[in-house]
């Protein structure tokens, strides 16, 4: 944070706030570390949901960082992408700021207010979905690392797609609740064993493999919906 004397210098002069640039890995991005509440002028952190000086709802930037938003990131701003989300803490902190910026809370405020309350809570919900759920998690941390996932990728891996198609043809063909289950164990650890690789390939910034494993963590997601979807002699599609 700058000091008083510098922030009641910029606020006289009407600076642009100040950016400040993080580097993950090779990968170095740049945020918007502050901007000026819209009633008060104090400094205020972009992803602050209320300003530290008159508690005002503060306006929602696109480009906020959803780990700085929700504490749930690495570093001491909390703001670092990181892969292994403490969940119970992100669901705490993500309650915290529901409350901090429900709209109805802000029914008899000002209009501009009651829509900043709204855009801040929608926000919020898809922070907390986002880096709750490790596809989504994976998708959002590759994304800000400039690692594009094309909807049309398929796997690289022939072997890994001829069990995933055998899956497939095992859930169309079960005929019992007890075959689906033993189905959605076997599916479960698939998903749990990518998840741990998509960690170890997060932990040492191979991007590359990381999109790998994400592509791979999306078809046992769609596979885990599918069986959700069974029912005896219903076509099963696994969508990508």
């Amino acid at each position: 944070m700058l000091p008083r004397v510098f922030q009641s210098t910029r606020r006289a002069l009407q600076i642009q706030p100040f950016y400040y640039r993080r580097t993950f890995g090779t990968t170095s991005v740049c945020f918007r570390a502050e901007h000026q509440c819209w009633k008060c002028s104090d400094p205020t952190p972009i992803a602050s949901v209320l300003c530290r000086h008159c508690g005002t709802v503060q306006p929602v930037n696109s480009n906020v960082n959803l780990f700085e938003l929700t504490g749930a990131g690495a570093g001491e701003e909390k703001d670092q992408p990181v892969f292994d989300v403490n969940v119970p803490v992100l669901r705490r902190n993500f309650l915290k700021l529901q409350q901090q910026a429900h709209p109805d809370s802000y029914s008899q405020a000002e209009q501009k207010e009651h829509q900043y309350a709204q855009t801040q809570s929608a926000i919020i919900n898809k922070a907390y979905h986002t880096l709750r759920d490790p596809l989504a998690r994976a998708q959002y941390m590759l994304g800000l690392k400039g690692q594009h996932v094309d909807e049309t990728e398929s796997l690289h891996d022939p072997e890994l797609l001829m069990e995933i198609m055998e899956f497939r043809e095992e859930l169309e063909e079960a005929s019992t609740e007890e075959e689906v289950a033993d189905l959605k164990e076997r599916n479960d650890e698939q998903y749990q064993e990518t998840v741990q690789n998509l960690s170890a390939a997060f932990a040492s910034n191979d991007l590359q493999q990381a999109k790998e494993y994400m592509i791979q963590l999306q078809y046992w997601e769609n596979i885990r919906r599918a069986i959700v979807d069974w029912a005896p002699g219903k076509r099963v599609e696994i969508k990508h």
